[in-house]
């Protein structure tokens, strides 16, 4: 587990770094998965929680400060803003998957869509977190 924590404290830091020589992995959820079935949505969803959780666990910044390579921590003002951003993203993939469950013969384009939107807040506030 600490060198799970290390890993991602790591990457983490890396990103915040902002370098520009190197190309550092993103958290984009449309490459990690297809967002297009139901197992996709579940998967992003996973990978979403994942990262807000390991963003959450990071210390937070003091008054002042900002993220940066040799200051690894978190701001509150994206912590504040991924809780609700989290929670929708929870409702819409359990309505996706409720209703692909309950209604299997129906389209679910439009509830998918909607977990997408869903998972793709979740996404940008973690990146600005890193900004």
């Amino acid at each position: 587990m600490r060198k799970l924590y290390a890993a991602a404290v790591l990457l983490f830091g890396l990103a915040l770094a902002g370098c520009q020589t190197v190309s550092l992995p993103s958290i984009n959820l449309n490459n990690a998965v297809t967002l297009n079935t139901i197992y996709g949505l579940e998967n992003a969803y996973g990978i979403a929680i994942n990262a807000a959780n390991a963003y959450k666990s990071l210390p937070l910044c003091k008054t002042g400060t900002k993220p940066s390579a040799t200051n690894i921590c978190a701001k509150r003002s994206v912590i504040v803003r991924l809780q609700p951003a989290v929670a929708r993203a929870q409702v819409a993939v359990n309505n996706a998957v409720s209703f692909a469950k309950i209604y299997p013969n129906i389209d679910i384009t439009n509830v998918v869509a909607a977990a997408q939107t869903a998972l793709n807040d979740v996404q940008q506030v973690l990146a600005e977190g890193a900004q």
